[in-house]
């Protein structure tokens, strides 16, 4: 498997514009020790041939710099961020929307954009693309009497306001494979993840590529239900899909009614 490339990725959070922290494991391995003496990063995308100055505080929290990032690119919570590394302190930040899919803009972004006007920016394709969803709440009532209602506030509720609460429900989990995954075929999904999703070995699941292509792979469950397990089929998908040993690899959970899922290659 090939080497992997200097980069992280963040999805985010509500709240985020404030800050936004470089994790551990990429701090740890590509910055400490390295840049202590320089605590500005440079941060540049497709969107625009802007180049950002964003403040380093603490090492690993980008703020100063980071809002007016964030606004002008009309960032919003359920978005992910992948940051690769070109030089030093310098990055190329690749923008996905909570599809995964990359954010295309209408126009570029310009230097004399001010902040008042950066505020009042929108993305078209992004708002075209929102307003044909809504996000339902089903209870157990739902579907016991095959129904689905919706409160009269819920015709009211923003498209920001309807992605923050898609965010709180944990739809994305990052895997990393160790050498002895690989070695045992045996790949263990987060506690945390399964518990707050209700993920068994009954559930269905598949992993989906970003060509849209899906791998099958089978659940067990060890050690009285508490742990789930892949087997099967992830090692195939991995090897086709150039991923790392050792590196993070972020999906976002899609549910394809009660018992089938599939977890959306995002990284």
């Amino acid at each position: 498997m090939r080497m992997a490339n200097k980069h992280f990725f963040q999805p985010l959070l509500p709240g985020f514009h404030t800050h936004l922290k470089i994790p551990v494991a990429f701090f740890s391995k590509h910055m400490e020790g390295r840049n202590d003496h320089k605590n500005t990063a440079k941060l540049r995308s497709e969107a625009s041939e802007m180049t950002w100055k964003v403040n380093i505080e603490d090492g690993r929290r980008l703020t100063e710099g980071w809002k007016e990032f964030a606004l002008a690119h009309d960032l919003r919570v359920g978005d992910i961020v992948i940051f690769r590394q070109e030089k030093d302190m310098s990055f190329h930040v690749t923008l996905l929307g909570p599809s995964c899919c990359e954010i295309q803009y209408g126009s570029c972004i310009d230097q004399d954009n001010n902040l008042e006007k950066i505020q009042k920016k929108k993305n078209p394709k992004r708002e075209e693309a929102e307003s044909s969803c809504f996000v339902a709440n089903v209870t157990p009532s739902n579907l016991r009497y095959d129904r689905l209602e919706s409160d009269e506030d819920s015709n009211h509720i923003s498209s920001q306001e309807r992605i923050e609460r898609e965010d709180k429900k944990g739809g994305f989990v990052t895997l990393t494979v160790k050498p002895s995954d690989f070695k045992n075929s045996r790949l263990y999904l987060p506690m945390a993840f399964t518990k707050d999703n209700g993920i068994n070995a009954e559930t269905k699941l598949a992993l989906l590529d970003k060509n849209g292509v899906k791998w099958s792979t089978d659940l067990r469950s060890e050690y009285n239900g508490k742990r789930i397990r892949m087997i099967g089929g992830w090692k195939k998908f991995f090897k086709a899909n150039f991923l790392n040993i050792g590196e993070p690899i972020m999906f976002k959970l899609i549910w394809d009614g009660n018992t089938s899922c599939v977890l959306k290659l995002c990284s």
